[in-house]
């Protein structure tokens, strides 16, 4: 199927909404995981990036290259299933101990 000229203009503005907001949070997390030196929230910045580059991705994929709709899916399903077990392991890092 090709997509029609308003659906092209709605999927570009939508995917750029996700790859802006989603980068400024994986950068700021990111930002906050070196500062603190906390693994959970370069996790979570590592997660969070890879469900934004999969979205992208996908949006991409059916664009560019006219993929179908569930080749678009599997695209995206390819990276946002790996970013949200970074994100489950960011939820469930365990603490550093302290040593005196």
């Amino acid at each position: 199927m090709i997509p029609t000229a308003p659906l092209v203009m709605l999927i570009v503005a939508v995917t750029t909404a996700t790859l802006v907001f989603g980068s400024i949070i994986s950068y700021l997390a990111h930002r906050a995981a070196s500062r603190r030196d906390s693994r959970s929230l370069r996790l979570f910045s590592y997660g969070f990036g890879t469900i934004t580059l999969g979205l992208f991705l996908g949006a991409i994929a059916a664009l560019v290259f006219g993929l179908d709709a569930e080749g678009t899916l599997l695209v995206q399903g390819l990276l946002v299933a790996p970013g949200f077990v970074l994100l489950l392991g960011s939820l469930y890092d365990a603490p550093r101990t302290l040593s005196a």
